[in-house]
């Protein structure tokens, strides 16, 4: 009578990786968006528009709205990169609306994503830079009654700049931000990204610099008044 062979053993194999679920891309897939936050009331800041406007005749995808709604805007953002739906962001801001454009930044950056841009015309308070921020550039004025700098906040590698516009009396809190030359100079900073909102390539980060600048005044430039006069921030 034969022996009885051995039942074999069982293998018992492990999922090869590739099988295991990913996370959810952040790579920016659709293109640059830029969203702009006017101050006080949604009424006073209209140079917002008018920048609104000049950036998307120039085919850079752009929207304006109210300082109030950054929270909901960062957390729409956050919602569309985690389904593989991401973009370029950039975040500029006047008054109120320049303090929300740093915490909607700092907010995506709790959300765990990246902004390669944020703007801010006189915001009204001392505000931290994030540290998903990749470049800052803060235009202000330091002797209006209102602007306050940017500083950098903890984990801040980016590149930082703070443009101070005191020695322009031609500008003031109210004003700042309808500057045509201040749109320009944006509008140079959201096109070294890459180009207008149908590029898609990822951002590069941003020296880790910070800086102060004084700006020059005008040749036409008036007298400064001899104090700021204090009025409600836009």
């Amino acid at each position: 009578m034969a022996e009885p062979k051995p039942a074999p053993k069982t293998a018992f194999k492990r999922a090869p990786k590739s099988e295991a679920k990913s996370a959810p891309t952040m790579t920016p897939t659709g293109g640059t968006h830029v969203y702009l936050l006017r101050g006080w009331l949604d009424v006073f800041s209209t140079g917002m528009d008018d920048l609104t406007a000049k950036l998307n005749r120039r085919g850079i995808r752009a929207s304006v709205h109210g300082h109030m709604e950054y929270y909901a805007l960062a957390d729409a953002i956050a919602a569309r990169y985690r389904t593989g739906r991401g973009e370029r962001v950039v975040i500029i801001g006047h008054s109120l609306g320049a303090n929300a454009a740093v915490q909607m930044a700092a907010r995506l950056g709790e959300l765990k994503v990246p902004v390669p841009l944020v703007i801010t015309y006189d915001p009204t308070v001392v505000e931290n830079a994030p540290a998903n921020v990749s470049r800052l550039v803060n235009f202000y004025q330091s002797n209006n009654g209102w602007g306050a700098r940017v500083v950098a906040g903890p984990g801040f590698r980016g590149s930082l700049g703070n443009i101070d516009l005191a020695r322009d009396s031609d500008l003031g809190h109210a004003s700042i931000d309808k500057s045509n030359k201040l749109h320009m100079q944006s509008i140079g900073y959201i096109q070294s990204l890459g180009g207008g909102s149908r590029q898609a390539a990822a951002p590069q980060p941003a020296p880790s610099t910070s800086s102060d600048v004084k700006e020059p005044a005008p040749a036409s430039s008036r007298a400064p008044a001899s104090g700021p006069e204090k009025r409600p921030p836009l």
